[in-house]
């Protein structure tokens, strides 16, 4: 029998009413039920100092970079343009750390709605800061609707469907793709709803939300993922 790959999977701290400063960590339950359905042993990773991350992503076996809220636009450049929820300071420096150490062992890495973002900040791209703001006259990013998928990309090939329908819960978006990054799918207004990595054994993105969908395509995702670590 194999043994359940280990699956990290990120959060941020928010603050308790009542008292002072970030005090709990928090993260839905959803995406360890997503990977433990998927057949892999999901842990939860805080916000820690940057020198705890060789220790975890040696120990761990992939990286789930889970949904949450706005990332900082100091982080790619730019200078503030809209109202923003932003994760905090100490999230997105230690995933920067944590995915820079999957990533030179080679290990699968998942980022989910902000965890797409996320990854394309990384790698030197840039967001949409609020989409409405921004993109007028669009489709509605708040709701769901369906997705095309480029034939020649990881995500094809793990779903092997052209197009699939999605839910949709984000205002933030994919301006400028990272540096050897490309855009995996779509939706109909042209904005970006899925990443990967050229060249790199697994490393995806994804602007919806699978770990909340019981259909087919996102169990094939999360079994897609698990896989890439055996």
């Amino acid at each position: 029998m194999h043994h359940s790959p280990l699956i990290g999977i990120t959060g941020d701290s928010e603050p308790v009413p009542s008292s002072s400063g970030r005090e709990v960590y928090s993260i839905k339950l959803s995406y360890a039920a997503a990977i433990e359905a998927a057949g892999g042993c999901p842990v939860f990773i805080p916000p820690l100092a940057e020198n705890l991350s060789p220790i975890i992503s040696d120990k761990i076996d992939a990286l789930l970079i889970s949904g949450g809220g706005d990332i900082e636009p100091a982080f790619y450049g730019e200078e503030l343009k809209a109202a923003l929820n932003p994760v905090s300071k100490e999230r997105f420096i230690f995933e920067k750390a944590l995915l820079k150490e999957i990533i030179g062992l080679k290990k699968p890495a998942l980022g989910i709605c902000y965890g797409m973002q996320f990854l394309n900040v990384f790698f030197g791209g840039s967001l949409y800061q609020d989409l409405p703001l921004q993109r007028q006259n669009k489709l509605d990013h708040k709701s769901g609707h369906e997705v095309e998928i480029y034939k020649e990309s990881k995500l094809y090939y793990i779903l092997k469907k052209e197009s699939i329908a999605v839910n949709s819960t984000h205002h933030q978006g994919i301006k400028k793709l990272g540096e050897g990054i490309f855009k995996s799918a779509w939706s109909s207004d042209g904005l970006i709803e899925a990443i990967e990595l050229e060249t790199y054994p697994f490393l995806l993105g994804v602007q919806w939300h699978p770990e909340r969908l019981s259909d087919e395509p996102s169990g094939a995702l999360f079994k897609a993922f698990i896989e890439a670590c055996r």
